[in-house]
């Protein structure tokens, strides 16, 4: 009797394997309830309708960024001497040059970034490089851009609160070549993290409760500061004072 109450319970009884299987299915789901609803809450962000409440949830910080701009190539022709000391000229369009048709000119221009676009661009690429585990910025962290303003989406705690950060990118108009002016703002979307089922529902109905982020948008903007401030190739960042 004994031993088949033993076969029953060791039948009845989930494997380590099964139970490994089984965390690691919960983890999964966890993480796609997350990354699903960040992408809802990203947009809403409840928690920045009114200024009164949003007051306890943000930081801002502002940055001139020097770039670094490659000189430009010079036309070889020009430069071309020949042995008679007379300077050879460009070759010019000929009859059989190949010819841009009008409209292929509207399609170039019209997909062409302009130059504080090309700027947020670089800043996306360089941010990039710091997301992931055992690296500056947590692994689902989310880099868009709209016009020149840069979103970066956090998720901080272990409950995954989602923080956003956003850099709106200006020329700076003090300085006759290269140079921006980078306003940076985090402010919290909601007052449920995003691992909690329907917390962008939860949140929009809780959009007017004010609440404290603990420093974490603080830390948040600080560290992308200093990420920021690393670089030396592309710019030189210096933090100014909010005007």
């Amino acid at each position: 009797d004994k031993e088949e109450e033993e076969r029953a319970r060791t039948c009845t009884r989930p494997s380590d394997s099964q139970e490994h299987t089984q965390s690691f299915c919960n983890l999964e789901m966890g993480a796609s309830l997350v990354t699903s609803q960040a992408s809802v809450q990203r947009y809403v962000r409840p928690a920045t309708w009114v200024t009164y409440c949003k007051n306890f949830h943000d930081a801002k910080m502002q940055w001139h960024f020097e770039t670094k701009t490659k000189k430009r190539k010079e036309n070889v022709g020009e430069g071309l001497v020949a042995k008679s000391g007379a300077k050879i000229r460009s070759a010019r369009s000929g009859p059989g040059s190949r010819r841009v048709s009008k409209s292929s000119r509207g399609k170039k221009s019209s997909t062409k970034l302009t130059a504080t676009e090309r700027f947020c661009e670089s800043i996306i690429s360089f941010l990039k490089k710091h997301i992931g585990k055992d690296k500056e910025l947590p692994e689902g962290s989310e880099i868009t851009r709209s016009g020149n303003v840069v979103t970066v989406s956090l998720l901080t705690g272990s409950a995954s609160w989602l923080n956003v950060v956003d850099f709106t990118v200006e020329k700076n108009p003090s300085l006759q070549q290269g140079g921006y002016i980078v306003k940076a703002k985090a402010s919290s979307t909601g007052i449920l993290p995003m691992y909690v089922p329907l917390a962008p529902v939860f949140n929009v109905a809780l959009f007017w409760a004010p609440f404290p982020d603990n420093g974490s948008n603080e830390q948040n903007i600080s560290q992308l500061e200093k990420i920021l401030m690393e670089e030396r190739d592309q710019w030189v960042a210096r933090r100014i004072d909010m005007a």
